[in-house]
C-alpha cells in the first residue's frame, strides 16, 4: 500500500503483449481478487497459482500476499504425477487461473475480480508467504516454506546491495515457478519498479528477447549463467540492444571463469554480480561484484574455477563444517550451514527431509533455524569471501535448475524392464557445459525412445539424460553395491561434447 501511494500512476507491469498497467490499477484489481479469496482462507490452506506469465498471474500473486494466503506457482505442463505430489503435500484445494485446468478445482480470476466492495484482512510477518518447490532426493519435490518477514528482509537487503533505485526496470526472465523469480517479483512490486514479463517463447528466441529489453529500456537483468553462456557462445549479446541495462546479475549455478571473462570484457562498464543462495534461504543470501582482479592470470586465481560468491548477508549467520559438523579452519573446504530469520520453516508435508536438512543453533543468544546447504565452500582468510567448490551429494545444477540425480534414478527404476541404473554428471574439458548420463541395465530389450517416453510422464524435460547407455548388467564392488566409480570411468570417454 505504501508503494502504491508513492507510485500511483507509475507503470508497475508490462505484460507479454506489451500492455501497460499502473500500480494504481494493479492495487485496485488485486484488492478485488483478495476480497473474493477471503472465503477460501483457512488455517494451513494453500493455493496454487497458474504460472503462465500474464496480468492475472501477477494479480493473483499480489492478492495472496495481501490477505496472507500462502501460494505456490504451478507449472501446469509438468507431468501429472508430479503435479499430484505437489498438490498432496500442500493439501491444495484450488488453483487460481484464467483458463480451464483439469486436475484441480479452479477459481476463475476474471469472475472473481467483479466484487466492488473492497474488504479483506491483513496478515502478520511470521505467516507463510509462499512455497517454492525444488527437486527432492527421495524421488518427490520438496516445498520450502518461506515467511513474509523473510521476503521483507530479502528485499531490503537487495535494495542496498544491488543499488536498486526508482528508475530501475526489471526484465522478468525467469520462470515464475523457479526460485530466481522471487528476486524480480518482490523487488519490483515492493520498491515501486516496473516489471517487464518476458514470455518463454522470447527466452528461446534471443533476437525477440533483446528487442523486448531494448523496447522497454530494462535496466536490470537477472538470469542463470546458462542463458548468458548461450548468448556468449553465439555472440548474441548486442551492446546496443541492452544499452540501458545497468546491472547484470546471475545465479543458480556456477559461471565458469573462461566464459565469465568474455562477459566481463564486453560489459565491464556495467555492474556484474555473481549471487548465491539456496531456495531454502529466500532466493539469495550473498552477492559479489566482479572486478578486473578476478581475471588476473596468476596461479592464485586459477585455484578457483568459479569466482567468489562474496560474503553472507547481514540477516544470516553461517558455519563451514566437516562431516561431523565441526567448524573447519579458514581456507579449508567444508559444507556451508546457514542460520537466521531468512531460513525456511522447513519442507511442507515432509517431516523426514525437514529433520534431515534443518537444524537449530544458539547464535547471539537466539535460537535460530539453520539449513545444511550441501554446498562445499572455502572461506578466504584475508577477506572472508566464500568460494563455491561443489556439492557433497548427488545434487547438481544443470541449465539453471537444481536436480537430484537420485531422483532420476528412482524414476528410471520404475520402468518394469529396468533392473538397475547409474546416473552421473559430466562436464566438457572447458567446464562450460555438462551432460546428464544414464547407464541402464534391463531384463528385456528396451529402446531409448521408450525410456524418454516414460520420463515425459514423470519428470520435467531438464531432468532428461543427454546420453543413455544400455547394458546387460552393472558392475559391482566388493560390498555388492553398484560400482559407480568404475561405471563413470568406463563411460565418460564415450560421451561426446
Amino acid at each position: 500500500k505504501d508503494t502504491v501511494k508513492k507510485n500511483k500512476l507509475k507503470i508497475g507491469l508490462i505484460d507479454v503483449n506489451d500492455k501497460k498497467y499502473t500500480f494504481k490499477y494493479l492495487d485496485h484489481e488485486s484488492d478485488k481478487l483478495a476480497t473474493s479469496l477471503e472465503k477460501y482462507k483457512k488455517k494451513n490452506n494453500i493455493v496454487a497459482i497458474d504460472s503462465t506469465k500474464n496480468l492475472n498471474t501477477i494479480l493473483s500473486f499480489l492478492a495472496c500476499l495481501k490477505i496472507g494466503l500462502p501460494y505456490f506457482f504451478l507449472d501446469i505442463h509438468l507431468p501429472l504425477s508430479r503435479i499430484k505430489e505437489m498438490i498432496k503435500k500442500t493439501n491444495c484445494n484450488f488453483i487460481l487461473s484464467d483458463r480451464p485446468v483439469p486436475f484441480v478445482k479452479r477459481i476463475n480470476i476474471n469472475k472473481s475480480r467483479k466484487i466492488k466492495k473492497i474488504l479483506y484482512t491483513s496478515c502478520t510477518a511470521d505467516q507463510t508467504a509462499y512455497i517454492m518447490f525444488t527437486s527432492g532426493s527421495s524421488g518427490s519435490p520438496k516445498g520450502a516454506i518461506i515467511s513474509h518477514q523473510s521476503v521483507i528482509n530479502f528485499t531490503r537487503w537487495c535494495k542496498d546491495n544491488f543499488l536498486l533505485n526508482k528508475s530501475d526496470i526489471f526484465s522478468q526472465l525467469n520462470p515464475l515457478y523457479f526460485d530466481n523469480s522471487v528476486f524480480d517479483l518482490y523487488n519490483s512490486m515492493l520498491h515501486g519498479n516496473t516489471l517487464v514479463l518476458i514470455p518463454p517463447l522470447d527466452i528461446n528466441n534471443p533476437i525477440q528477447l533483446l528487442n523486448k529489453i531494448q523496447k522497454h529500456k530494462c535496466t536490470v537483468w537477472f538470469s542463470t549463467p546458462s542463458l548468458l553462456i548461450y548468448f556468449i557462445n553465439f555472440n548474441l549479446l548486442d551492446k546496443k540492444k541492452i544499452i540501458k541495462i545497468k546491472k547484470i546479475i546471475f545465479g543458480g549455478e556456477g559461471f565458469p571463469k573462461a566464459k565469465l571473462k568474455v562477459l566481463y570484457k564486453k560489459f565491464q562498464n556495467k555492474l556484474l554480480y555473481n549471487v548465491y543462495g539456496p531456495t531454502e534461504c529466500t532466493c539469495i543470501c550473498s552477492r559479489y561484484l566482479l572486478n578486473k582482479k578476478d581475471f588476473v592470470n596468476d596461479r592464485k586465481s586459477l585455484k578457483n574455477f568459479y569466482t567468489s560468491i562474496g560474503t553472507i548477508a547481514e540477516n544470516f549467520n553461517y558455519k563451514v563444517v566437516d562431516k561431523n559438523l565441526r567448524e573447519v579452519k579458514k581456507g579449508d573446504v567444508g559444507e556451508l550451514i546457514l542460520y537466521g530469520p531468512n531460513v525456511a520453516y522447513g519442507y511442507i508435508g515432509d517431516k523426514l527431509n525437514t529433520e534431515k536438512n534443518f537444524m537449530f543453533s544458539i547464535n547471539n543468544s537466539k535460537n535460530q533455524r539453520g539449513y545444511k546447504t550441501g554446498d562445499l565452500v572455502k572461506e578466504e582468510k584475508s577477506n572472508n569471501h566464500l568460494f563455491f567448490i561443489g556439492r557433497n551429494d548427488t545434487q547438481i545444477k544443470h541449465m539453471g535448475y537444481r536436480i537430484e540425480l537420485n531422483e532420476l534414478e528412482i524414476v528410471l527404476n520404475k520402468l518394469k524392464t529396468v533392473k538397475e541404473t547409474c546416473v552421473f554428471y559430466l562436464k566438457n574439458k572447458n567446464k562450460t557445459y555438462g551432460k546428464i548420463v544414464s547407464v541402464i541395465s534391463a531384463s528385456k530389450q528396451i529402446s531409448k525412445k521408450e525410456i524418454y517416453f516414460f520420463l515425459k510422464k514423470h519428470l520435467p524435460n531438464y531432468f532428461f539424460p543427454q546420453e543413455i547407455f544400455l547394458v546387460k548388467d552393472l558392475p559391482k564392488n566388493l560390498n555388492g553395491k553398484i560400482d559407480r566409480a568404475i561405471i563413470k570411468k568406463n563411460y565418460e570417454k564415450q560421451v561426446r561434447f
